[in-house]
Parts: structure tokens; C-alpha cells; sequence
């Protein structure tokens, strides 16, 4: 057996106002916003947040509303959004916020659904946009881009007052969702591309040199504009600038970077004290600030020179590390990706990338797919949301040598504790990016907490599979009940006053076990498990499925129930505000709230189920099809179904390299969406509508996914062309006749293997009528 002992340290992690204690604000309705040194706050309780980054001027504005749902559900409850200033001024004093562009509606959508906002504004933004988002015509100007040149700043002044339009009363503290905002990005660490002189590819925009004289005068500017919001940040990873007040540091986790040739395998995935020692060298008081991220990988761009192809175990790992490493706020970019915009004069992306999509494997994806990754953030953001603040004020405990494991060693176990005076979490980690990690069997782990040992498991050894990651409780107190120890993740809870619910998911290959302590647990109700009963605990081995529940009677009368949901329903678990209270909702469909309906979606299945807690006091009926109403422990069951569909697509192959689609777009009102799965071999790949480039691909190894509900008018009366560019096997071999001269011995790749159309069935269900 491998057993790993900690002695807790008794010291807590001192918590004080910071150099963020004037960031605060509270809107007309009395919410309110601000920060420790530690943590945000949130009506003044600790809070980790999850930020999700979404450009609204590369999705289709006609969609906003629904993806913003979408993110809401899955766990978001912060929105950042690029402002990229070449696609609203991209010839020199025509400015257009319009359509895809029109950021106050996209705004306005954001406080409709109640998700706080963060704007980033450039001028300068990167974000993967020609010359990182600064217009060509900036650079026909005899200044100094990036710089406190007075021509480059009155074009900054103009600029912000043009965004100042926009976003006017839109601020947290006049009643708007804006509660932040970023000036620049990555000052004094990196540069982007520089476009504008495409014909030299490897020429980049200035890094910048001025340091937070710099940012200090783009601040004047934009305060003097009307934006002064509660906070403003700055990315603050790489040594970049970072001013000294007024401004959240932001950090960046990358473990898949087309930037680094031939990587080796990163330390995203190695536990650190990052309050007290960040992983790099950065301009600023780390004490001073809470552990922040903006830029987690929520997946990756791919690149025309590096094809990363990023796993959704790594996007929860990552999470999950630095959540163990003290960040207290969790952003991903991308959440949801989309399509650059066409320019006028030129493509606006930036070079070796897809002229047009912008998919980056997010959770969220080019035309709203959802991805594996959407489900294993959102699990996480529904314990954050129920226990962050529990979480929030714990310090970070790491066992001696677990900053300075490599990330090469697949042999160490990867552990660590988040905890104050003995109450907290054990954290568990077995993923390593581009190593494959081995199986750690027969492991125990022991904590001297001040409070007694706390033994995972109670007797015996667990098991970490390759990839897997845990949070397990140590005296932890929810609900009044005090939690011993736990080899279940904490998934989410209800504080309904009636019955109060506490679910936990089973994670695969770990034994569910539950340690009450007695004096706050005086009787055990378990259903198809095992309750041990001790002197002073009970142990229960409880039966994992949502038609199971415990009740544990408290002390003062009241009975709290316990769930432990099985691997599969924590991935398909939601908890949406609904029907006048937050409910627990599990299904095979995707679920979000609009307008008072519970609206599903499901990819290929004409029939799904959702089960719902508490149970409904009033009948459900469904927009389309028909559904089945039953109990299943707790849960009501909802079975639904809808009629069958099968997507009318006539394909041609005028070529190896070319398929031509006809596809009838004329829906029944159960399809929601169809999406084509395109698998085929070459180099890249683009999709034309009506001679226009709809969208590319540069292939990575998955295939490649087209949404057509954006395009199904014009779907009508003309054909999509696919095109492969061949990848080739062999030799080019060059010469100069005149002209450079290119002679290919080998062969070209060039194949698609299938395409497939797949519709998205979808159906509001609403209450009707009481029982």
C-alpha cells in the first residue's frame, strides 16, 4: 500500500482588503461586487466565479440570446467579450455597430439573462485578428502603435469614446452588467502578427515599452469617455504590465500552444501555492490580489504549422489544479467559439490561421456545437456555485515536493489540500498533457487536520485511473451536517427549507463512501446501500443512482437528503432557476431556461428524459411531440418524444477533393438545428455557399462539424461546395526558371470518408395546469 500523510499546518491563509479594497460596487436592486486579497465577493459572501469568453462580432447576432443561455446554463456567470477595433472601424472613420457588431444589443441581451460582463477594448486585443485587431489603415499614419504617442492616443480617444456610446448606462453600478474592463492585452509581453504586411509573414507588432505609463494614460482616456467601471484588468502572465491600483491581474493556463514547436509537456498540471508563488515571473504583489484566471484553455485554435487536438480531460484537470493552487476565479477562453466576420477589403484573421473559423474546440463551438468539455465544466461550476464559497477563504496546502515534481514523472502522485483550521478539500490529479499517466492502485492518503485523522478512504486503498481527477471533503459542514471525510466529488445542493438536498458524484473506480459525524447525524435513512454504525460516526456505502436518496436526520428534527449520483448523471446534471425555485434537472438532452420554458435540446435522439427535483406541483406540456409523466425515487421523470427526422442531403463527388450538397431545409418544428460531420483525409479544407467561403478547416484528426440553421435561407436555392486541399506524402522539390518553379514527387491525400447530417431535435416544455 502507498500511503501519503499530511500534518495540516493550524496558521490560516490571512485574508485582508488587498490592493483591489475600493474595487466594489452595488447596483440600483442593492447586488453588490467586490474583492479581498484573497477572493471576489458577491453581496458581500466569498464567490469563485466561472468567466466564459464569447466575441459577439464572430457570431451571428441573431443567436446571441440562445447561446448566452446556453453558457448560462452550463455553469457560466461571468461573460467576457473582445472588442476588436478593425471590425467596427475598419476603414478609417466609418465606424459600424450594426448586426454581428452591435456590441449595446449584445449588452443588453447580457442584463436581460443576468450575466455580469466583462468588455476588453484593445485598442490593441490580439485575439488571433489581423494585426491583433488594429486596423490597416493605423499603420499608413507616421506613429507609434501600442505607445503614448499623441497621434496613436488621439485615435485611442476617439476609439473609446465610440465604445463609450455603446455601453452608456450599461455600467454595474448604473443597473447594467458591466461590472469590468480591460485596456490592452498582454502589454510589454507579446505582440500579434502584423498583417498589414502579409507579404512578410514573421513580422510582428510591438510588444509596447512604456509600461504602466502606458495603461495609466488609457485609463485617463477611458474614464474621461464615461467608462469607469468597479475594476479594470490587465493580463498579467509573461511579465506583462500591471498597474498598481484599480486593477485585477489576470493569468493565462496553457498546456496545448501552436507557439511552442514540438512541445514538451507543460507544468500546467503540477500543484503550486499560486497566491504566494506563481508559475512565472509577473510585475505585481501576488499577495496583494486574488489568484486569477482569464485565459484557462477551454480549448485551442488550431494552427496551419501546429494541430493541437485538446481533450476534455485536460480542460477539467486544468481546472481542477489550479482551483487546488488557489485560483479563485476561473475563466476559460475560449467558452464559445464562432467565425470571423468577412472584411471589407481583406480576411480579418490572423495569418497561418482559418481565414474564417474560429471553433478553438471550445465547449461551446463555431455554430453553437456543444463539446464533451461543456459537461465537465459545467459539474464543476455547479459545485463552485454551491460550495465556492466554503472554498473560497481555504489556503492552499501542498505536500513536500509537489511544486517541483516534472511534468515527465508519471510516477509521483499528484496531491494536495485546500484548508483552514482543519476543514477543506483533497485535491487528486493523474493527468499529465502529452505524457500518458500510469495507474496509481493501492493508494492511501491520511490527513492530521487538528481535528482527528481524516483517512481516504475510511479503511483499505483507492485507485487513480489514468486522466482522473477528485475533490473529496474533509469536516466539512453543509447543511449542519459535518462530513467526516468522503471519496465522492461534491456536486451541487439545494437549500429548498422543506428538503434540503446534497448531491455528490461517484467518480469511476473509487469506492462511495460517506463518514458522518454522529453529533450532527443522530439517524441514517439509506436505500440500497450500507450504513456502518460507530461510536462516534457513521459510514455509509451508499447506492449511486439519482433514484436513490439518504435522509440524515439532524439533531433539532429537520432531515437533510444526500445523493450520490453516478459519473454519467453528474455529466448530465443542471441546476436552473425555474418554475419559481432553483431545480435540479438531469438528462441526456441539453437544457437551458427561456422565458419561463424549460427548452431541450437533443442530438439525434427523437426521444430523451429528464428527470426534475422537487417534484413538479402542476402538469408539464411540451411545444412539440408528446410526453410521459412518472416518478423515479424524488425525481419526477419526464419521458419526451418528438417525431423522427432524417435530414434530406443529396451529396455529389465531382472530384476526390470536392463534394457538392443539396440539402432541403425545410424543417419540421421539432428540428431545432442540423449539423453535417465531415471525416475526411487532406491538409485543410472549406466550405463554399453561393462562391462565398461559409467556412475552413485545418484538419487535426477529428471531424469537422458545419451547423447549417445560420445559413438555411440561402440554404434553399443554393448548393454547399466542400473543397480539400491535399495533404501530400513525398518531396517538393524547387527551383528558379524565370520564375520559382515547384516540381511534387509523391503523393496527394485527398478523401472524404463520410458525411453525415445529424438533426438537433428540440422542445419547450412549459407547466399547464395543476394537479
Amino acid at each position: 500500500m502507498k500511503l501519503l500523510t499530511l500534518k495540516l499546518k493550524s496558521e490560516a491563509k490571512p485574508i485582508h482588503s488587498g490592493r483591489l479594497g475600493d474595487c466594489k460596487g452595488i447596483n440600483p436592486k442593492g447586488e453588490s461586487f467586490g474583492f479581498t486579497n484573497y477572493y471576489m465577493t458577491k453581496d458581500g459572501r466569498p464567490a469563485i466565479p466561472v468567466v466564459g469568453e464569447f466575441h459577439f462580432s464572430r457570431f451571428s447576432s441573431l443567436h446571441w440570446e440562445e447561446e448566452l443561455l446556453k453558457m448560462k446554463a452550463g455553469g457560466i456567470n461571468i461573460v467576457a467579450t473582445y472588442v476588436f477595433w478593425n471590425h467596427h472601424e475598419e476603414e478609417e472613420g466609418v465606424f459600424e455597430w450594426g448586426g454581428e457588431r452591435d456590441l449595446r444589443h449584445f449588452i443588453d441581451l447580457c442584463s436581460k439573462i443576468r450575466l455580469p460582463l466583462i468588455i476588453r477594448i484593445g485598442p490593441f486585443c490580439h485575439g488571433e485578428v489581423r494585426n491583433g485587431g488594429i486596423p490597416d489603415w493605423v499603420f499608413h499614419k507616421p506613429l507609434e502603435v501600442r505607445s503614448n504617442d499623441p497621434e496613436y492616443l488621439a485615435l485611442a480617444r476617439r476609439l473609446y469614446r465610440e465604445i463609450a456610446k455603446q455601453v452608456k448606462g450599461t455600467l454595474f453600478q448604473d443597473g447594467g452588467p458591466i461590472i469590468g474592463i480591460q485596456l490592452e492585452n498582454e502589454y510589454m509581453h507579446a505582440g500579434a502578427p502584423l498583417d498589414a504586411w502579409g507579404y512578410k509573414t514573421g513580422v510582428f507588432l510591438s510588444a509596447g515599452k512604456e509600461g504602466n505609463q502606458h495603461l495609466a494614460e488609457l485609463r485617463r482616456l477611458a474614464e474621461e469617455a464615461g467608462m469607469k467601471p468597479m475594476f479594470f484588468t490587465a493580463t498579467a502572465w509573461g511579465g506583462a504590465a500591471v498597474p498598481e491600483s484599480g486593477t485585477l491581474p489576470m493569468l493565462a493556463g496553457y498546456a496545448y500552444t501552436p507557439w511552442i514547436p514540438n512541445q514538451p509537456p507543460s507544468g500546467e498540471y503540477i500543484y503550486r501555492d499560486l497566491h504566494a508563488t506563481p508559475m512565472e515571473s509577473v510585475g505585481y504583489d501576488t499577495l496583494q490580489y486574488p489568484v486569477a484566471y482569464c485565459e484557462m484553455a477551454g480549448g485551442m485554435q488550431v494552427s496551419y504549422t501546429a494541430r493541437p487536438n485538446v481533450s476534455p480531460d485536460s480542460v477539467e484537470a486544468m481546472t481542477l489544479v489550479k482551483l487546488a493552487s488557489g485560483s479563485n476565479i476561473l475563466g476559460y477562453y475560449m467558452y464559445h467559439g464562432g467565425s470571423n466576420p468577412k472584411g471589407k477589403h481583406t480576411y480579418l484573421n490572423e495569418h497561418g490561421l482559418p481565414k474564417i473559423s474560429y471553433d478553438y474546440q471550445s465547449p461551446l463551438g463555431e455554430f453553437g456545437r456543444v463539446g464533451e468539455s461543456y459537461d465537465r465544466i459545467r459539474t464543476l461550476a455547479l459545485m463552485l456555485d454551491a460550495f465556492g464559497e466554503s472554498i473560497a477563504p481555504l489556503g492552499t496546502e501542498l505536500p513536500p515536493g509537489q511544486s517541483e515534481i516534472l511534468p515527465e514523472d508519471t510516477e509521483t502522485i499528484r496531491w494536495c489540500v485546500r484548508q483552514r483550521d482543519g476543514s477543506g478539500f483533497l485535491f487528486l490529479n493523474n493527468f499529465q498533457d502529452h505524457v500518458e499517466t500510469k495507474e496509481h492502485s493501492d493508494v492511501r492518503i491520511e490527513l492530521d487536520t487538528g481535528r482527528g485523522v481524516a483517512a481516504f478512504p475510511r479503511e483499505g486503498a483507492l485507485t487513480m485511473n489514468r486522466g482522473m481527477g477528485a475533490v473529496l471533503p474533509f469536516h466539512m459542514t453543509i447543511h449542519g451536517i459535518r462530513i467526516v471525510t468522503a471519496t465522492v466529488q461534491p456536486l451541487t445542493k439545494l437549500d429548498n427549507e422543506a428538503s434540503p438536498l446534497v448531491v455528490f458524484q461517484a467518480l469511476n473506480d473509487i469506492k462511495p463512501e460517506l463518514v458522518l459525524d454522529k453529533q450532527t447525524a443522530v439517524r441514517i435513512s439509506e436505500e440500497g446501500g450500507q450504513v456502518i454504525e460507530e461510536e462516534s460516526v457513521w459510514i455509509i456505502r451508499p447506492a449511486v443512482g439519482k433514484e436513490y436518496t439518504i435522509d440524515v436526520l439532524k439533531p433539532n428534527g429537520e432531515t437533510v437528503k444526500i445523493a450520490v449520483f453516478s459519473r454519467e448523471e453528474a455529466l448530465q446534471t443542471y441546476k436552473l432557476d425555474l418554475w419559481d425555485q432553483e431545480r435540479l434537472m438531469v438528462s441526456s438532452s441539453r437544457l437551458y431556461v427561456k422565458d419561463g420554458r424549460l427548452v431541450c435540446s437533443s442530438e439525434g435522439a427523437e426521444h430523451w428524459q429528464v428527470a426534475v427535483y422537487p417534484a413538479l406541483s402542476s402538469d408539464l406540456q411540451t411545444t412539440v411531440g408528446s410526453i410521459t409523466s412518472s416518478s423515479l425515487g424524488s425525481f419526477d421523470l419526464i419521458e419526451v418524444n418528438v417525431p423522427s427526422y432524417r435530414p434530406m442531403v443529396e451529396i455529389t463527388y465531382p472530384s476526390d477533393k470536392h463534394a457538392v450538397l443539396q440539402t432541403n431545409t425545410d424543417w419540421p418544428e421539432q428540428i431545432g438545428d442540423v449539423f453535417l460531420s465531415i471525416d475526411y483525409s487532406g491538409d485543410v479544407a472549406a466550405a463554399y455557399l453561393k462562391d462565398d467561403l461559409l467556412t475552413d478547416h485545418i484538419q487535426y484528426g477529428e471531424a469537422w462539424p458545419i451547423g447549417l440553421k445560420q445559413f438555411r435561407n440561402e440554404l434553399e436555392s443554393a448548393s454547399l461546395t466542400l473543397s480539400i486541399t491535399p495533404l501530400r506524402e513525398g518531396t517538393v522539390h524547387t527551383f528558379v526558371n524565370q520564375a520559382l518553379v515547384e516540381r511534387f514527387e509523391g503523393r496527394e491525400i485527398a478523401e472524404f470518408h463520410l458525411i453525415e447530417a445529424t438533426p438537433i431535435y428540440e422542445a419547450a416544455l412549459t407547466l399547464s395546469f395543476h394537479r
